[in-house]
């Protein structure tokens, strides 16, 4: 394991999220918050949620009180115990729970399992409850990992009543400390690097699968580096996701075409990264090199106008606006991240937006200005590239940046 950071830096994050947590049940006049998403748990107390093997996947969560995670059995197949305080609170700043296989197997497609793992489920997250707060009113939870399992838990516990905190845990993680700011650029640099130098070596006669296997073991081998996911963002499709296929299905590079790639990371200390980076291979048409410089000009000289107090909607707008005017409709603009690689808040047109976000100080954006260039030679391609930003008081800055291919940094907007 390799901070970027001082540890004591990487617990003051830690601080600074759980008591977010905290502030928020005690805003909402939360007994409990149950937590199953991967975003939410990491953000708490940077642990990771427990995941069912004998059901699909299936994500089993934590049960969070004023004082620290609650210690339950909340996986049909697994019991956690801690020997120094057994069935009591589980305190991450003491590591050394014991995991036991239970008995009982089961398959996931088998009826006696689809019988017994929802009432499990509520029978042990009710008797949590009631030993380590009898008399709760009001439990907070970010979602529902399934129907049954929630409304066998709403009948064991009849008195309590279940408040949906998804919504108020995503507003509650879009601002960051100084101290997470810190661990996230540092993350850019780590990823920049290796991204650029992936990207670089692709050659024409490249399959994509070697693109993806290459940036795969560049970040397996980086010590920082706790998770990464790779996609390709391979070509225009029409009637696919957005119009892309973002997955190497044997894709032979061409010389000319336009290549890309876009990586996540999670660096010890949970700050996450998303980066992108699209490059024409050699010698291309004039009308996809224009499209190609004409994608990064644009959308920096856009962002020199984006201040706080904007909303997202009008950003959005604003790039919407110029994309028409050229001829190349925008695809998608962007996203949030801090503990997820792809969270709030989310950047689509006013009457698309669920949460229509006021840009704050401290809230890191991920900027993916995306369109397609037809072209006759080539065929359509997809411009694409991806860099993070912070929200500062005069307007917003780019996240250690990294160079485009063959753009000169200095004739950025953004940077003079």
């Amino acid at each position: 394991m390799e901070y970027l950071i001082p540890e004591e830096k990487i617990r003051n994050i830690r601080t600074y999220r759980s008591q977010r947590v905290w502030d928020l049940m005690k805003e909402h006049n939360l007994d409990f918050l149950y937590l199953w998403d991967y975003g939410n748990t990491r953000y708490a107390f940077d642990i990771m949620p427990r995941f069912h093997p004998e059901s699909d996947g299936a994500l089993m969560g934590y049960l969070i009180s004023k004082e620290g995670v609650v210690s339950v059995l909340l996986s049909d197949s697994f019991e956690e115990r801690h020997p120094y305080q057994a069935g009591g609170l589980y305190d991450p700043a003491k590591p050394g729970a014991v995991w036991t296989p239970d008995s009982i197997v089961r398959s996931s497609g088998s009826e006696s399992y689809m019988r017994s793992v929802p009432n499990r489920w509520a029978r042990l997250t009710a008797e949590a409850i009631n030993a380590n707060g009898p008399g709760a009113k009001r439990i907070g939870f970010d979602g529902i990992l399934d129907l049954g399992a929630f409304q066998a838990l709403q009948a064991l516990t009849p008195n309590v009543q279940y408040v949906g905190m998804g919504f108020e845990m995503a507003k509650k993680r879009m601002t960051k400390s100084a101290e997470e700011l810190e661990l996230m650029e540092a993350s850019c640099e780590v990823h920049n690097r290796i991204l650029w130098k992936g990207m670089s070596e692709v050659e024409p006669g490249w399959v994509d699968f070697q693109l993806a296997s290459r940036m795969a073991q560049l970040f397996a081998l980086e010590p920082s580096v706790e998770q990464h996911c790779l996609n390709i963002t391979y070509s225009y499709e029409p009637g696919g996701a957005m119009g892309m296929i973002w997955s190497p299905i044997g894709r032979v590079f061409k010389e000319g075409e336009v290549i890309s790639s876009d990586c996540g990371i999670m660096t010890f200390g949970s700050a996450t990264t998303d980066y992108g980076r699209t490059r024409i291979l050699g010698e291309t048409t004039s009308k996809i090199r224009d499209a190609y410089e004409w994608n990064i000009f644009n959308c920096h000289e856009l962002l020199t106008k984006i201040k706080p107090g904007m909303k997202i909607s009008s950003m959005v707008e604003m790039f919407i606006d110029a994309h028409d005017k050229r001829g190349m409709p925008l695809v998608m603009l962007g996203h949030g991240l801090g503990t997820n690689m792809d969270e709030m808040p989310q950047m689509n047109p006013a009457d698309k937006q669920e949460y229509d976000a006021v840009l704050e100080e401290n809230m890191v954006l991920c900027i993916e200005p995306t369109c397609v260039v037809f072209d006759d030679t080539h065929g359509p391609q997809l411009l694409w590239f991806e860099d993070q930003w912070v929200v500062e008081s005069d307007g917003l800055r780019r996240m250690a940046p990294l160079s485009y291919f063959d753009i000169d940094d200095k004739d950025l907007a953004t940077m003079n």
